[in-house]
C-alpha cells in the first residue's frame, strides 16, 4: 500500500502549505502545523479501508466488521475524518438484514471515488 501511503503523506504536506505563507517565520510555522490535524493510526487504517473499499464504499457496519471491533472507537475515527474532509457520504444507503433491523446506513466513501452516485440511493 504504499502508493497510498505516499500519496496520503502528499496531501497532508500540500494542506500544511496553505497554512502559512513562504516568508514565515519559523515560529509562525510551528503555530501553524500546530493546528494540522493528526492522522493516527488508526485513522491511515480506515484511510486505507476506504481506498481498498473503493467506488463501492462501506457503512460503519461493515467497518466495524472489518476491523472486528464492537466499540465506537472506528466509527469515532471515521466521523473525524468526515469532518476534515477525507471521507464523505455518498448519497447512498445500504441495508443490513443479518444485523435484525432494516435500517439504511449511510455509505461512506473517498471524495475521490465519487463518481455518479448521485444516480442510485439504494443498494
Amino acid at each position: 500500500m504504499t502508493n497510498f501511503m505516499d500519496a496520503l503523506n502528499n496531501v497532508m504536506k500540500i494542506q500544511e502549505r496553505y497554512l502559512y505563507r513562504k516568508s514565515s517565520r519559523d515560529t509562525s510555522i510551528e503555530a501553524a502545523q500546530s493546528i494540522m490535524p493528526t492522522m493516527t493510526d488508526r485513522h491511515i487504517e480506515i484511510l486505507t479501508y476506504a481506498f481498498d473499499a473503493g467506488y463501492g464504499g462501506f457503512t460503519d457496519i461493515e467497518l466495524m466488521n472489518h476491523f472486528e471491533s464492537v466499540t465506537s472507537t472506528y466509527r469515532s475515527r471515521r466521523a473525524e475524518l468526515t469532518e476534515v474532509g477525507l471521507l464523505v457520504d455518498s448519497g447512498v444507503r445500504r441495508r443490513h438484514p443479518e444485523r435484525g433491523n432494516a435500517r439504511d446506513h449511510i455509505v461512506w466513501k473517498m471524495k475521490e471515488f465519487m463518481v455518479d452516485d448521485h444516480l442510485r440511493t439504494y443498494e
